[in-house]
């Protein structure tokens, strides 16, 4: 199952990239998604990519039907970024059903108003192996997915606020 969720920010890309990679706005956008558990693994930027692992749990509680073959939630997030072209790659590896789960995307922001402004977007498939569940479950995850981007999206205009009043004085 194919995704896309997209959003536009009032700051530029450089600038976006900043506050969306610093530990202070995760911490914050994580709390606010009700992560259980996030952890940064590794973090490297050798000024051309930027890699990063994270480990996460959600506290998103497991729909009925998937209780009885679902133990755990949690996720390595494997991110890729090309400074060059603002472009992240990333892949999500579940603490379960590693060999029957595939999510890969690419997180994109591109600059849009003369540069004064962004666009994020991150795009890519979900498929999940499991017989007669998988596109249940693809369902699931794309419902989880999109509140989650909003609720993400909500997170980083505040944090931008917050930052031009900052930038101000």
């Amino acid at each position: 199952m194919n995704f896309n969720f997209s959003h536009e920010f009032d700051v530029d890309v450089a600038n976006y990239w900043k506050i969306f990679l610093s530990p202070e706005f995760n911490k914050d956008m994580f709390g606010e998604l009700k992560m259980k558990e996030y952890k940064v693994v590794k973090q490297e930027d050798d000024g051309k990519r930027f890699h990063r692992i994270q480990m996460l749990e959600p506290t998103t509680p497991i729909p009925g039907f998937l209780q009885s073959i679902i133990k755990s939630t949690g996720y390595t997030e494997i991110d890729h970024l090309d400074w060059a072209t603002n472009v992240m790659d990333i892949k999500i590896e579940t603490a379960m059903f590693k060999d029957r789960f595939n999510m890969a995307g690419k997180y994109s922001v591109t600059p849009l108003d003369g540069g004064k402004r962004c666009r994020r977007e991150f795009k890519g498939e979900v498929k999940v192996g499991v017989p007669l569940l998988g596109g249940k479950i693809e369902k699931y995850m794309m419902e989880q997915m999109r509140d989650s981007y909003e609720i993400a999206a909500k997170v980083t205009r505040r944090w931008i606020e917050d930052w031009k009043k900052k930038s101000a004085t």
